[in-house]
């Protein structure tokens, strides 16, 4: 009987999903973002088209226009947000004065929000 729980352990443990990447990982096309103290809602158009590419080994691009703009890391964390009590997913730059992002992915759609007051949502969507 102990070997039979111990194989039943076993092949469950092994039949879990391995998952060495995160969510994020991968290419993302701008949708649209909305924000600021004015309340704007800005689009995509043919002089401002964006994207931005994560890699699996902290790598982060941002291209405009399909030229790269800012190649830069990243790191993901759970911290402290203007938004909430709890602690959220973060996407944090270490090296860069860049904005702090808190993020959240549903389905194939990547919301961003810069944490700072009167920031931008942003929402783009994995290519």
């Amino acid at each position: 009987m102990r070997v039979f729980i111990a194989l039943l352990f076993l092949t469950l443990v092994s039949c879990e999903k391995q998952n060495d990447s995160p969510e994020i990982v991968g290419t993302w096309d701008w949708v649209l973002s909305q924000g600021g103290i004015a309340g704007l809602t800005i689009k995509p158009s043919e002089l401002d088209n964006r994207q931005m590419i994560f890699d699996a080994a902290g790598n982060y691009t941002l291209k405009k226009n399909g030229t790269v703009i800012l190649t830069t890391k990243y790191k993901l964390e759970n911290g402290k947000s203007i938004t909430s009590t709890e602690p959220v997913p973060l996407i944090t730059f270490p090296n860069d004065d860049a904005m702090t992002l808190s993020y959240s992915i549903k389905g194939d759609s990547l919301f961003l929000f810069e944490e700072v007051y009167d920031g931008f949502g942003h929402t783009y969507v994995r290519k």
